[in-house]
């Protein structure tokens, strides 16, 4: 029998499927965005980051689909069915997140063999299964990956010293900055109610960190097309 248990302070409930469905729109923006930028460099990097994108505006909509039903917005669901649908949304909001994840730890790293890929996939299956908590399991091994992606991009921002770059990095370091609200809000480590306040800022900067990378690749686009009108006018 698979337990169902929805984190987040009940006056939030509902809300937290709609941030998430916000997140997916959102990375799906960014998606587009970068599917246009690789179609106009053909760049296989450009390629990968918009396959990853593109995972996590899947993985998110699992989840904001699943916590819907699960919150009874629409309908009202026997406890079988919601066992169910509790284990199939985050199961694939969790692989394809993390599938995401070490695509761009392979981009930013500049990791070409695939098999460094798969062994990568292969050695968080066993964690998640072998913890207690996948909520924890989940947040703890996202903030390592996003970590080491936020890190390579300050590393490029350091080197290049652009503003897309900076956007960029931001973004990531946010993105790393929930991941480490949501852990900390598994433990009920605070007093009182700030384990429900950190629950509703991790969703909040989780929000703002794909809304930064939107603004970043926008950016770039604009930076890109300027060049090009002012090559023609030479």
């Amino acid at each position: 029998m698979i337990n169902v248990y929805l984190h987040g302070p009940s006056w939030f409930l509902g809300v937290d499927a709609a941030l998430e469905a916000l997140a997916a729109f959102i990375a799906l923006l960014v998606t587009l965005a970068s599917y246009r930028t690789y179609c106009a460099t053909q760049e296989r990097r450009h390629g990968y980051f918009t396959l990853s994108l593109g995972l996590l505006t899947l993985s998110f909509l699992s989840r904001s689909i699943a916590d819907s039903l699960l919150r009874g917005i629409f309908i009202t669901l026997s406890e079988t069915t919601a066992a169910l649908i509790f284990f199939a949304g985050y199961v694939i909001h969790i692989m394809l997140a993390f599938i995401a994840y070490i695509i761009l730890v392979c981009i930013t790293h500049k990791i070409s063999d695939k098999r460094i890929a798969a062994l990568l996939f292969m050695t968080l299956i066993p964690g998640l299964l072998l913890s207690g908590s996948y909520y924890r399991s989940f947040y703890g091994l996202s903030f390592i990956f996003l970590a080491f992606i936020t890190f390579a991009y300050y590393q490029n921002h350091r080197q290049v010293k652009t503003r897309s770059s900076s956007l960029v990095f931001e973004a990531f370091g946010l993105l790393a900055a929930a991941q480490i609200q949501f852990l900390i809000q598994g433990f009920y480590i605070l007093p009182g109610d700030w384990w429900n306040t950190l629950f509703v800022t991790a969703h909040v900067t989780q929000a703002l960190g794909y809304l930064f990378l939107l603004f970043a690749l926008l950016r770039t686009r604009l930076v890109t097309n300027e060049t090009r009108k002012n090559r023609h006018r030479v």
